[in-house]
């Protein structure tokens, strides 16, 4: 019987998981849209292979950054900096793996949504934050182009 009730708490765990991940992609979700409720922002996703690429976003619109992490050793990526105040974090969010146990590595996500037209460095750092700097042990960077939201033409407009 004790078996039978682990069973059941690791299938409702994973299902928390699994709703606890469907909220996240909902809270960082662009909130602007057409009148006909069409989405007019988008979330850019980026990963370690990413690193060092140039990304082009419009106001509004939400780059997510995916990088593999094992809070239990202490390393946490954080913003390192963002030259800037056209990029801001909006959620920064640890997602253990599917099959991970206690102490078993996951990802971290971090997500900055675009206020502003400019050009930004976006660096972000793996460290233990209580040792400073002399801790990174790896670094992840991204150039940023965010440009201003043109207005579309509507339906209207066209004859």
């Amino acid at each position: 019987m004790p078996l039978e009730r682990l069973r059941v708490a690791v299938a409702v765990g994973a299902g928390a998981l699994a709703v606890s991940a469907l909220l996240a992609v909902t809270r960082i979700a662009p909130a602007d849209t057409d009148a006909d409720g069409t989405p007019t922002a988008a979330v850019r996703a980026l990963t370690r292979a990413d690193s060092g690429s140039s990304v082009q976003l419009r106001v509004g619109d939400v780059v997510a950054v995916r990088l593999a992490e094992n809070p239990s050793t202490g390393f946490v990526w954080s913003t390192d900096s963002t030259s800037g105040d056209a990029l801001r974090l909006v959620e920064s969010e640890y997602l253990p793996a599917a099959d991970g146990g206690v102490g078993g590595a996951g990802e971290r996500s971090l997500s900055f949504r675009a206020v502003a037209a400019g050009n930004v460095e976006l660096r972000l750092k793996l460290w233990r934050q209580w040792q400073g700097d002399k801790s990174v042990v790896d670094r992840f960077g991204a150039t940023v182009r965010i440009v201003r939201r043109t207005p579309q033409a509507s339906n209207d407009d066209k004859s």
